[in-house]
């Protein structure tokens, strides 16, 4: 019986945080994109990921890593 009101406490705890604390929420339009094949004798190629920020606070990107 104390495990089970245990995990409900915490549960509610975790459900109330996330209320009181709003974090930024990143959406992107895509998520990947393909440049297929790319001579390197073309030059330089770019894409711009569209994304917004659906949170309620400031949404900073700290690293972005390319695979």
């Amino acid at each position: 019986m104390n495990r089970k009101i245990f995990i409900i406490v915490i549960v509610l705890f975790f459900i109330l945080t996330s209320y009181l604390y709003p974090n930024p929420k990143i959406l992107f339009e895509t998520r990947v994109h393909d440049f297929g094949d790319i001579k390197e004798e073309d030059g330089k190629v770019e894409y711009q990921f569209n994304f917004t920020n659906k949170g309620d606070e400031p949404l900073k990107l700290i690293t972005v890593k390319a695979s």
